[in-house]
């Protein structure tokens, strides 16, 4: 009997449901600025989740995902091959209108970040990761600005600079299909292998 109640639930569990997911972070508003010949870019990437059902008259067609603070930050420096080494964050502060001022400890972005290829000839990445998490209120800090100084190690020597750069809050949105037979087909001809998620996006190549 255990087969036929299997079959009976797949038969009644809809062929195809959606997932819609709206993503809230922060994007920058101005041209990336320069310190050393490279362009600096920050990246908030949300590590919160809040999720819903998505309903269609009256009957479950997905679920809802909202990926929400708070949020690690990534700074990236783009230089060119061949001439900056690395770089390194001095100090950092993070302040937005309604008087909202926040700044991080040098335990928060200690390290030195190196320069490697990307995927585009003739252009280098260098990329350092934040901490602790950055908690926002989305209503009250719409709009936020990044001070930081910073040094890079260039081919001629060292070069010091401040950055500042002004982001907003963005939100983008994407609808995922997914096909619960396929699915739980392949979860049962793979449940003995696990399949470990990336738990960083990948860095951009621009930017």
């Amino acid at each position: 009997m255990r087969p036929l109640n299997s079959l009976l639930c797949l038969l009644l569990v809809p062929s195809c449901v959606h997932l819609f997911t709206t993503r809230v972070e922060y994007a920058a508003t101005s041209p990336a600025p320069e310190v050393g010949g490279s362009a600096f870019r920050a990246e908030f990437m949300p590590q919160g989740k809040e999720s819903g059902i998505a309903l269609n008259a009256m009957v479950i067609g997905g679920a809802v995902v909202a990926e929400v603070g708070p949020y690690q930050m990534r700074m990236h420096a783009f230089g060119k091959e061949s001439d900056q080494r690395w770089f390194e964050i001095k100090s950092l502060r993070l302040s937005s209108k309604d008087g909202f001022e926040a700044p991080m400890e040098p335990r928060g972005f200690e390290g030195r970040a190196e320069f490697k290829p990307t995927a585009t000839a003739g252009t280098t990445r260098a990329s350092l990761l934040l901490g602790p998490y950055i908690r926002l209120d989305a209503k009250k800090q719409h709009d936020i600005v990044i001070d930081a100084e910073v040094v890079v190690m260039r081919r001629g020597g060292l070069s010091k600079g401040r950055l500042h750069m002004p982001l907003s809050l963005s939100k983008t949105r994407r609808r995922d299909s997914i096909y619960v037979v396929s699915e739980l087909w392949h979860d049962l001809r793979h449940r003995d292998s696990m399949e470990i998620p990336s738990a960083l996006p990948p860095p951009p190549e621009h930017p």
